[in-house]
């Protein structure tokens, strides 16, 4: 069965869709690093787990999904 696009946000951590949308919107990953607080290999670790969880193997499939 495969799952819908909401079901797979839904999956995220409230951390993971926080990083979600500053990557659809366009924010590199040190700016996201900066304004959250966290080192950028973080920011790229949960950009990792984005694309797997949410089935995605680019920004721009990542965000059709979001936006």
């Amino acid at each position: 069965m495969k799952l819908t696009p909401t079901k797979n946000i839904n999956k995220l951590s409230p951390r993971e869709k926080e990083v979600a949308m500053y990557i659809a919107d366009g924010v590199t990953t040190n700016i996201i690093a900066e304004k959250l607080g966290i080192k950028s290999n973080t920011v790229s670790t949960i950009k990792s787990r984005l694309f797997i969880k949410l089935g995605v193997d680019s920004v721009i499939g990542l965000y059709k999904m979001i936006k």
